[in-house]
This record gives C-alpha cells, structure tokens and sequence, in this order.
C-alpha cells in the first residue's frame, strides 16, 4: 500500500510551525559572532558552560567552564551585582551589565556582558550570555582618570595656587583654595582689578608696574608682594606668570601661580637683619653704614644737597674693659647707643662701626652749625653718670665731623675726613668735639707717614740701640746705661726717635718696635758678658702701648730668663703718663707685678708730668728721673727758679728712700750742683753722649770712668 500523501492541511501546518529551537538558535550565534561577541550558555550552576571559539578565548580557557568556575573569574566587589543581573535575566527581564574580571590565565578582564533567558536542547531553563569585549577601552579610560586623579592632588595639595588669565579679561579662573585663603567669592576676584583687593597698598604701586612691563613685553614675570588673607592679616606671596602662545606667537592666556612664602620671608628679614645689625646695640653695623654712606652722597650729589658724618668713640673705654670687665663695657656701649637713639631726633643713620666706634649720617644738613648744635645736646646728656656693677661711671665720647660736599668729594674722603677730625678732638684731650678742617690733614698725613716709616724700620731691621751712660756723681764711675732708640734711614744717616714719634701712639707699631728693642739690648747684654764687660744695669723706656698688654711682662721675664740674665740688671722706665689717669689701676698693678719680679722701675721725665706724692708711695718705684728741662735751667736765663724745684725733687726722693738721678747734665756748674743737693746719680753730654754698641765697648774695656 502506497503511503498516502499528506493532506494539505498538514502541509500547511508544517510551513506555518515554527522552526526548531536548535536552528533558531544556531542563526542567533553565528549573528552575535559576526558581531564580534562571545556566547556563553550556562544551564545549571555546576553544570557545564556551553561557549564559542570567542568566549572561549576571551576567557582564556581550554578546559571546560562551569557556572560556580566562571563566578569566580568575576571582581569579588561585582559578584552581589551579577547575581542580581542574573535572577532578572532569567525571570524573563534581559539586561547588559559591565563587568571586570581576570581570565583564567589571571589577566585583566573587562566585558559588557548581555544576559537572557533561554531554552537548552533539552528545554530547560538556561542563561544565554553575551560578551563584549572592553577591556583596552576601561584600561584607557582608567589610565586616564588616574592622570586627571594625579592632577586634581598635584593642584589640591600643592603650596602653589594656580591661575589663568588673559589680556583681554585679566584673571579668569582661581581655585577654590585661593577663594578661601583670601576670603574673597569667586565674582570678586577675577578680572584686572581682582588682586587690588588684596594687595597691600605699599605693594600695590610695585605690582602693577611689575605685570604691566610683563604684559607689554610678553615676557614671565615674578614678584613679591604681601596679600590680605581672610583673618584680616597679611602675608607675604610670590606671584609668577608666564605666557602662552599661539602658532604666530600671539599671546593667547597667562598661566600664574601665587605662593604663601610668608615664613620665608620672615627668616630673610630676620636673618639681613642680622646680617646687617650689631647683635649687642641693635644699631646698623659697619656694612650697613658703608651701604647707606655711598647711597647718601650719590642722592646728595644728583641732588645738589649736603651729607653730615660725625664719627664718635668712647673716651677711655679699654678701661671699663679692664678694670670692670667685659660684660662691663658691653652695658655702656648698649647705654651709649641708648643715648644716641633718644638724642639724635632729626633724620639719622645712627651705626656702631665696632669697637666703641660710632657713627652717624645725617642727610640734608644745613651746616657746621647745625652739627656742632647736635653734638652739644649728645654732650648734655652724657654728662648723666651711668651705674655699672654699683658704682657710678661717666661715659663721655669725642666727637669728629665732615660735611660733603663741603670738606669732601666722595663718600670715602667724607668718612676719611671725618676720623681725621675724631682724631684731632681726642688728641686735643677728649670729650670734644671737633669739625674737619684742611689742616687736618697735612697733620694726619704726617703722622700716618711716621707710623709706616715706624712699622717699615722693624720689618727692614732698620732699628738699633744707642747707649748713654750714667755715673755715680760721687765717683765718676759708670754704673750703667739708657738704651734710647735711633733708627737707619735708608741712606745710612742715623736718625733720632722724634722722626717716628707718632709711631709710639699706635699700639701695634709701638709694641713691635718695643719687643724690637728688647731683643737687641738683651742681645748686647749677652755679648758684654761672654766677654767679661760689666755694663752695669741698662734702663729701657716702656711705652703706654706696652702697659696695655700684659705679654710685656711676660715677655721681659722670658728674655731676661732664656739668657741668663739677673732680672735686677734691667730697669724698666715709665712716664708719668703710663700710670697717672683712668688706666691708672690697671698700670699700678703691672708696675708691681715687674717690681715684683725682680725688674727695677725708674720713673721718667720726672716733675713735668702730674704724678702725686700718694702715687709716689702707693707705686713701687726704684729711682726718680729729673726731667733734663730742670737741669737746663740751672743757672741760666731764667735764674735759679729751677734750683729750688730740683732740690726739692732731690729731698723728695732721698725721703721716700729712691734713688734720684739727673738727666741732661751738660756744666759742671750743674754737676757741681747736683752732688752739693745730694743727687747720686746722672746722665748727660757732659759725661757721654749717646752712641752705638761698638763705642761702649771700648768705654767697658777701658776704665769705665767718664771723662
């Protein structure tokens, strides 16, 4: 029997069924494929996934996945989100979610992934999973946020506070730290007039000029300058800009920053400050004073004004140093500029230039008058006696003064001219004041001359030593010698002390050429006793640059010493100056401390000067010298008034028990006179003049009786 054929009713039941579920499905796949998506199906939890060539190599595995494996590909952070995508998707709802992940290989995974519901062959219930590939585009994406991340903190945590602006409009756009700091809202801080205000009106002239010359240059420009910042206060900022160009360099906006650099500036003004400050008196040191010394004579110069400068010291102040100490001498030195602060009321640059130097610039000043106006009232108030460690002590000072372009051209002669006229007043006597006058310095320069020629006869070894001898008036015998100084000039002609007199008054030159002497009388003792030549006892002159050092002790003990010498056999000669006056303590204690050493102390140029018969007693002085002007005078046109004071002087001496001695005997007639008053011992031309070693030697070899 033949198969009957189909009705057509079954026929066309077969051509309106719907396809079958595996073909439906096959085209869905090899669409989403040709789409550049993965599919996964996933039918049960543990159940194997079903997944194409590209889901496969998207998830990086060769094995077999299942639902539990391939949840735990997914960033633990998403996995409540999936589960949720998932009961939606299989309650009928399909949804896209963006997921990330790593591969099986452990590589970083991102997806957009689609899910819906659908049947597996079987007709169960399964999930059908689309994967879309994202993972370069979120790694970018990433990157990039990181980067905008890193210049949000960059700008957010940066000192430095950004702005930009342009020519047409000024500042555009600030942050919001900025608004802060200044206390300001953004509408009022933008703009050409935004800075103006904050700004501190004495900066305001100086910004602007600053960033109109920017602006007009095109160049960067960099300012300091104080802002007011929302307390009220100010603080110091730094402001920088720099342009930016187009293609045909026209400037299209200005990239700035401004910058809290308050403590630093604070640092730098306290630290020029000291830079620029005595630490002690709190007045403008020397650097200071030299700066604003050349800024004042170019302004006075440009402006056809006048220039005061009155330099000023101490009188006596190595003293306070001396007899009460340092910590002395810094209390007046602080009361002294005190005095200057409250005196000096016009406009001034009152400086210590060290020391107890002082200085004071006065710009504008009308004249000598008004100088010498100023000073007596300074004078005025110092007469008030300052109280130092309990006792009262008067702080007075000297003054000298140069006024430019009067006495002056420049700013050295100025100060040059000044010193000189200080020295003067403290040449003159101290606790003056005095205004430079041309003389001056025909004066200065002789005695600078003096001083160089002093300090070029010790480096040159142009010194030596003359001799004099002295002799017992009872017997004619010599007892010993004066060493006086004579110096070599440069052709050979011996010159006497007087040629560098000025040289005794610097204590540097005057202690070179003391140790100078020292060494070669010691040298000649030396060289008299190796050859059996007694030469009695040798007196040295000792200067008041010499008192006020304590070495010379030491170094008198050390040479006498080192050669064997009795320190008996060299007597130290002093002027009344050296121990009569304000240093009068510290001399008297060195004097003793040589008596009491062995040395003897012969008291020079005696009568001329102010010793006291309180200072003869309290001062252990051996021998008392008569001055030669007494001796000259015996007899001669002035009568016999001399006789009576150097009788006296000889009475004196013989009733303190010292030894007198005359010096500048040139008559018997005042020899004779001498030995009548009892005057045991003399020097003078009439027994010997002054004269080199090599004649002495012959005087100690013969009989060393005189004449």
């Amino acid at each position: 029997m033949r198969e009957a054929k189909p009705s057509a009713e079954k026929k066309q039941g077969r051509a309106g069924a719907s396809p079958e579920p595996w073909r439906d499905q096959s085209l869905a796949v090899r669409a989403l494929e040709l789409a550049g998506l993965g599919t996964l199906t996933v039918g049960a939890i543990d159940g194997r996934v079903e997944a194409d060539k590209r889901a496969t190599s998207l998830l990086g595995s060769r094995r077999g996945l299942t639902g539990r494996s391939l949840l735990r590909l997914i960033d633990p952070h998403q996995g409540p989100v999936v589960i949720r995508a998932v009961r939606q998707a299989l309650s009928g709802a399909p949804v896209t979610i963006a997921i990330s992940g790593k591969t099986a290989q452990g590589a970083v995974l991102h997806v957009d992934a689609g899910l819906s519901r659908t049947q597996t062959a079987a007709g169960a219930t399964a999930l059908f999973v689309t994967l879309m590939d994202r993972t370069e585009e979120r790694e970018e994406i990433a990157d990039l946020n990181r980067s905008v991340e890193h210049l949000w903190y960059t700008v957010e945590l940066n000192p430095q506070l950004p702005w930009v602006a342009d020519n047409e409009n000024g500042v555009t756009r600030v942050t919001e730290r900025y608004l802060n700091m200044v206390g300001l809202d953004e509408e009022k801080a933008l703009g050409f007039l935004g800075w103006m205000h904050v700004l501190h009106p004495e900066d305001l002239p100086r910004m602007q000029a600053t960033v109109g010359a920017a602006m007009l240059a095109g160049s960067p420009h960099d300012v300091r300058c104080r802002f007011k910042v929302a307390d009220g206060s100010y603080r110091w900022m730094r402001s920088r800009a720099f342009p930016r160009r187009d293609d045909d360099g026209n400037i299209i906006r200005w990239y700035g920053y401004t910058e809290d650099i308050h403590e630093l500036v604070l640092t730098e003004i306290e630290t020029r400050w000291a830079a620029e400050h005595d630490p002690l008196t709190g007045l403008p040191n020397r650097g200071l004073f030299n700066q604003r010394l050349d800024e004042l004579t170019t302004r006075a110069a440009e402006g056809l004004g006048r220039l005061g400068l009155v330099m000023l010291d101490l009188d006596h102040f190595k003293d306070v140093n001396d007899i009460l100490g340092h910590h002395a001498g810094d209390r007046l030195l602080i009361e002294f500029a005190k005095v200057l602060r409250e005196t000096i009321t016009v406009e001034a640059t009152v400086a210590r230039l060290g020391g107890d130097e002082f200085a004071i610039l006065l710009p504008g000043i009308d004249g000598p008058e008004a100088i010498a106006a100023l000073i007596d009232d300074l004078f005025t108030s110092l007469k008030n006696p300052l109280r130092l460690n309990g006792r009262e002590f008067d702080c007075r000072a000297s003054a000298g003064s140069a006024i430019f372009p009067i006495h002056a051209s420049n700013a050295s002669e100025l100060f040059k001219h000044a010193d000189i006229a200080l020295y003067e007043s403290k040449n003159a006597g101290r606790s003056r004041y005095m205004s430079f006058e041309p003389a001056m310095r025909s004066k200065m320069q002789r005695r600078v001359a003096m001083i160089n020629i002093g300090r070029e006869a010790v480096e040159n070894n142009r010194l030596l030593p003359y001799y004099q001898p002295q002799i017992s008036m009872q017997t004619g015998q010599v007892i010993g010698f004066e060493a006086l100084l004579r110096r070599r000039d440069r052709s050979g002609q011996i010159c006497l002390p007087g040629t560098i007199a000025e040289a005794f008054n610097d204590y540097e030159v005057a202690e070179a050429i003391g140790i100078n002497m020292l060494d070669m009388v010691i040298a000649d003792m030396i060289d008299w006793r190796s050859r059996g030549l007694d030469c009695g006892k040798i007196s040295i002159n000792a200067s008041a640059a010499e008192f006020r050092n304590r070495d010379f002790i030491h170094r008198l003990i050390d040479h006498t010493d080192r050669a064997g010498i009795p320190r008996d056999r060299l007597i130290i000669e002093v002027t009344e100056g050296v121990f009569v006056g304000r240093s009068a303590s510290a001399a008297n204690d060195m004097i003793t401390e040589l008596k009491q050493a062995g040395f003897g102390i012969s008291l020079d140029d005696f009568g001329t000067g102010y010793a006291s018969l309180t200072h003869l007693r309290e001062i252990p002085v051996d021998a008392l010298k008569i001055d030669r002007s007494f001796i000259q005078d015996l007899f001669g046109n002035s009568g016999n008034d001399s006789a009576a004071i150097v009788s006296a002087i000889i009475k004196l001496g013989q009733g303190l028990g010292k030894t007198v001695v005359a010096e500048g005997i040139e008559t018997e007639r005042q020899a004779d006179f001498l030995r009548q008053h009892g005057c045991l011992a003399g020097q003078g031309y009439l027994f010997g003049r002054p004269a080199p070693k090599s004649s002495i030697d012959e005087l100690l070899a013969g009989s060393r009786k005189t004449g």
